[in-house]
C-alpha cells in the first residue's frame, strides 16, 4: 500500500522540531529548510534532542513563550541553544585547568615556589612559639 504523503513529510522533520511542536506558540510550518540546517550545523557539539525537551517542559507550564509575530518563537529557541553552548563551553574549559606549558605550572614545580613555601612554614611555627 502506498503511504500518504502526508506521512512522508512528516517523517523529513528532525526529532527536536516534532519536541518543539508540542509546544502551543510553535508551529512546524514556521522552520524551513535553512533554519532547520542552520541549527543543525551550528549546534552540532550540543545534543540537540535533549534540549529541545528542556525547552519544551520549561515554556510548557505557566510560562508562555513570548511571541508577538509568526515564527519569533525561533529566536528564543536560538537564545537557548546558543546559552546552552557557551556554558558547555566554559565548563570545558574550566575542567581543563591550566595549560602544559604555562608560568603557574612551572613555578609550582620550581625550586623558588619549594623555597618560599618552607619560609611561610618557618614563619608559622616561629609565631606560634612565640605565643605559647
Amino acid at each position: 500500500m502506498k503511504p500518504m504523503q502526508g506521512e512522508m513529510w512528516e517523517q523529513e522533520y528532525p526529532e527536536w522540531l516534532i519536541i518543539l511542536d508540542r509546544l502551543n506558540e510553535v508551529t512546524i510550518s514556521d522552520a524551513d529548510d535553512n533554519f532547520i540546517k542552520d541549527i543543525e550545523k551550528d549546534y552540532e557539539s550540543i545534543n540537540i534532542v535533549d534540549e529541545a525537551k528542556k525547552f519544551e517542559y520549561y515554556w510548557s507550564g505557566k510560562r508562555k513563550l513570548k511571541t508577538n509575530r509568526k515564527g519569533s518563537w525561533k529566536l528564543g529557541w536560538k537564545n537557548w541553544l546558543d546559552k546552552t553552548k557557551r556554558q558547555k563551553e566554559y565548563y570545558e574549559r574550566t575542567k581543563q585547568g591550566t595549560p602544559k606549558n604555562s608560568a603557574a605550572n612551572n613555578y609550582f614545580r620550581s625550586k623558588e615556589y619549594l623555597q618560599e613555601v618552607r619560609r611561610k612554614q618557618e614563619e608559622r611555627k616561629s609565631r606560634r612559639s612565640e605565643i605559647d
